[in-house]
């Protein structure tokens, strides 16, 4: 079987240029926990993940003030929180130059390798280079595990 049989037809995506929070709206609405970021034109310029949005939350301990301040109230300033919800997508998101992505004619088999050898949970697909979907391994693994009659 093939990537583009199993392509996610619903495609979420962010723009490089949305705040956190409007992204993490877009997560939220569509109930994933990643979402693929491409520019007004279409074009895939990277990936943003809910690990990427913790690793923004966590203040740098070089920052020892801010740092100090949250270790000692266990508690996020409320100006890093504004900070926070201000910063866009492209300050967080992996780069294309980073992105795993698989073609649509490669084998869902490859797929699955590439995401348990890179921890991914989805992988953008293209065609032709360009974006046309992606695909996840809990829809690959429903193909294995429920859907395909093998009787």
């Amino acid at each position: 079987m093939l990537v583009k049989e199993l392509l996610e037809s619903n495609l979420v995506t962010v723009a490089p240029t949305d705040t956190l929070s409007k992204a993490w709206e877009v997560l939220r609405e569509h109930g994933v926990t990643g979402a693929v970021v491409v520019t007004e034109e279409g074009r895939l310029v990277g990936v943003v993940t809910d690990g990427d949005f913790i690793r923004a939350c966590m203040p740098s301990e070089t920052d020892i003030a801010i740092y100090d301040e949250i270790m000692e109230k266990m508690e996020l300033p409320d100006a890093f929180l504004r900070y926070i919800r201000a910063m866009r997508v492209e300050d967080i998101m992996q780069p294309e130059d980073q992105v795993i992505t698989i073609g649509h004619n490669e084998p869902i088999i490859k797929a699955l390798a590439l995401m348990f050898q890179h921890r991914l949970r989805r992988i953008p697909v293209l065609e032709n280079n360009q974006l046309i979907g992606t695909i996840s391994r809990a829809q690959i693994l429903q193909e294995l595990l429920i859907t395909r009659d093998v009787s």
